[in-house]
């Protein structure tokens, strides 16, 4: 018996310690860029890995608040795989607006291409402290807008003023003000060279 409870408590001490997989690792690029490999283990939670083979866009809001400066900075990734071709449909903007599109071909090259880093604050300072949010929701921004114009016409409502009825104002509070999957929250520190 002793030896079976001292596995039991082996095995819940490994359960509750912070995993690598699951911390981000932050980096000060060159001209004080904050930029962030996310962990692997926000695309294997199970709920983000139904959502990501449901065919329906992810979206992942990365959101930084430079601590006492109040200067911020944000980027975006959206994640779709396209069921009829078999491919991941990938798009990221940074927070300079660089963007980039890719169809990738299998689940083990969307975790490569997810743990590249991501450029997501323009720091003024030589050292920050960030408070770094991670938000995963269940559709892209556009998507959400082509629904509400399309649920708006649908009652019969203007694509110009489409909350002009209560009905059209309840169906698309209800529809398209999900909950988010999942929200990370962090802390990161950084020097920049």
């Amino acid at each position: 018996m002793g030896t079976l409870s001292g596995v039991f408590a082996i095995l819940v001490m490994a359960l509750a310690l912070p995993s690598s997989a699951q911390t981000p690792e932050f980096i000060a690029q060159p001209g004080r860029i904050a930029a962030v490999v996310l962990p692997a283990a926000v695309l294997s939670d199970r709920d983000v890995r139904d959502q990501l083979g449901s065919g329906l866009t992810t979206t992942f809001l990365l959101t930084a608040r430079q601590r006492g400066a109040g200067e911020s900075g944000a980027a975006h990734i959206e994640i779709r795989f396209d069921l009829w071709d078999d491919v991941w449909l990938v798009r990221r903007i940074e927070f300079d607006g660089k963007e980039e599109r890719l169809r990738i071909t299998s689940r083990q090259l969307l975790d490569q291409w997810w743990s590249t880093p991501v450029r997501f604050f323009g720091a003024a300072a030589g050292r920050v402290t960030l408070t770094v949010t991670l938000t995963v929701l269940p559709f892209s921004v556009a998507e959400g807008k082509d629904a509400r114009e399309w649920m708006a016409m649908s009652a019969g409502a203007s694509a110009a003023e489409p909350r002009s009825s209560p009905f059209v104002t309840a169906l698309i509070g209800t529809t398209l003000n999900a909950k988010p999957i999942r929200s990370y929250r962090w802390t990161a520190n950084l020097s920049f060279p």
